[in-house]
């Protein structure tokens, strides 16, 4: 159950039925997807609660750690936004809500309240049909790198994984080493401080709850080897959720290939919009999620008083 404000509670898996009942009304914002939060808290900190009939969350910075208060809803939104701006300046936090929704802004008052586009958490939607297919000239690019990597490598097969085998597993975790290690090295020649295993602990409770959700993973296998995998939710609605993707660096033109044959399989069964979450501001990311070509964007504001 799901305490009224002021009281919060850990999340908890248990507590997916009820955190859907706020959630499933609304678009599949990545940072409200049950599971997407359950598994990216990975310090086990992020907090939950309803006020006014909305689903609350005492959110933990996927980047910085810090936290800062989120809401999903459209109830008396005026009062939710005041009682949580008041709750975040007695707790010290900046006295500003994150990651809110379109929907969660609608009725609220303008003289009252500032409201600024948070780009760098726009959730990238695409249209599964166009994925799969790459046809006309914005995919122009992914024809051609999709084009090499099966003219350069041998022996390349598609598989849908099973992520409660361990020997699945297994392989993987050794895929998401090999792409750690590419990405901390590439940063370090740049002076970045980038540190991705937090990701690791959000791949194993993947696996820990692969029968209990309804997830679709793809494997890319070039000679009998894995070198690429993705994780991906199919949702009640007529989308499909990203959770993980990963490659090995070393195989060209491997990423174009991956999101191709995953929206076949995601298309397959029924959904048509792909949400691949965000970019979080970081410029290579947010290039390559651009040139997939989204159909539109979930956007998401932060909320501050004017004074």
């Amino acid at each position: 159950m799901i305490p009224e404000f002021p009281e919060f509670k850990i999340l908890e898996l248990s507590d997916r039925r009820d955190v859907e009942k706020f959630t499933l009304k609304y678009p599949p914002y990545s940072d409200f997807n049950f599971l997407g939060t359950w598994s990216w808290d990975v310090r086990d900190q992020m907090k939950i609660s309803r006020l006014n009939d909305n689903y609350v969350i005492r959110f933990v910075s996927y980047l910085t750690g810090k936290p800062f208060y989120t809401f999903l809803g459209n109830n008396q939104v005026n009062d939710t936004v005041k009682k949580l701006l008041d709750l975040s300046v007695k707790e010290k936090l900046a006295p500003e809500l994150k990651l809110i929704s379109e929907e969660s802004i609608r009725g609220l008052d303008l003289s009252l309240f500032k409201i600024e586009e948070d780009r760098d958490n726009f959730d990238y939607v695409y249209d599964l049909e166009e994925l799969k297919d790459y046809k006309g000239k914005k995919f122009k690019k992914k024809r051609s790198e999709v084009k090499n990597f099966l003219k350069n490598y041998s022996k390349i097969e598609t598989k849908p994984l099973d992520l409660g085998d361990k020997n699945i597993q297994e392989k993987i975790v050794k895929i998401y080493q090999k792409w750690a290690k590419y990405r901390i090295e590439e940063n370090r020649e740049k002076n970045i401080d980038f540190d991705p295993h937090h990701e690791l602990v959000v791949i194993k409770k993947l696996f820990s709850v692969c029968k209990e959700f309804s997830l679709v993973s793809v494997g890319i296998f070039v000679k009998n080897d894995l070198a690429a995998f993705c994780i991906d939710e199919l949702m009640e609605s007529e989308y499909a959720v990203s959770h993980v993707a990963k490659t090995d660096p070393s195989f060209s033109g491997i990423n174009s290939f991956l999101m191709q044959k995953s929206a076949e399989i995601l298309y397959s069964y029924g959904k048509r919009y792909f949400d691949y979450e965000q970019d979080l501001g970081l410029s290579n990311l947010r290039l390559g999620k651009t040139l997939f070509r989204p159909c539109f964007l979930l956007k998401k504001y932060n909320l501050s008083p004017w004074c």
